[in-house]
C-alpha cells in the first residue's frame, strides 16, 4: 500500500495495515526514511503498490478542487484508491482515480464504524 500523507491518520492507517501484514510505504511532499515523495512516484512504484489510501487533508471541505501531485495516470483497473475524507462524498483524488479506471471508496463508512465503536465503548 502507499499512504498519501505522514500525520496521525497515517499512522493509524500504518498500524492497521502493519497488523494485517500488508507492505506499505509513506508518500509525503518531503523525503523521509519511510517512503517516497511524490516526485519519486514513477509507473512502476504505482504499480507495485495497488492499494492507495490518501490520510492528508487535500481535496475536504471547502477547498474541495484542491488535489494531490499524484501521478494517477499510472493507476488502473487493479488500483484501489481509499480516500479518509467523506466530505465531500467525491474528493478530487477519488474523481482522478476513478478517470483511470482504478475501484475507489470514501471514508464515510469508516465514519460510521468509527461512531459505532465509540457508542459501544462508551455504553458498556
Amino acid at each position: 500500500a502507499l499512504i498519501l500523507g505522514t500525520g496521525g491518520a497515517a499512522l493509524a492507517v500504518a498500524y492497521v495495515l502493519k497488523n494485517l501484514h500488508i507492505d506499505f510505504k509513506f508518500v509525503s511532499r518531503f523525503h523521509n526514511l519511510t517512503g517516497y515523495t511524490y516526485t519519486d512516484l514513477d509507473k512502476q512504484i504505482v504499480e507495485n503498490y495497488p492499494l492507495i489510501i490518501n490520510t492528508t487533508p487535500v481535496g475536504m471541505y471547502p477547498d474541495v478542487e484542491n488535489t494531490l501531485p499524484f501521478p494517477f495516470q499510472y493507476l488502473n483497473k487493479n488500483s484501489l484508491c481509499y480516500d479518509l475524507i467523506y466530505n465531500p462524498e467525491k474528493t478530487s483524488f477519488l474523481r482522478e482515480a476513478r478517470r483511470y479506471a482504478a475501484v475507489t471508496k470514501n471514508g464515510l463508512e469508516m465514519l460510521y464504524l468509527q461512531a459505532e465503536k465509540a457508542w459501544e465503548i462508551w455504553n458498556q
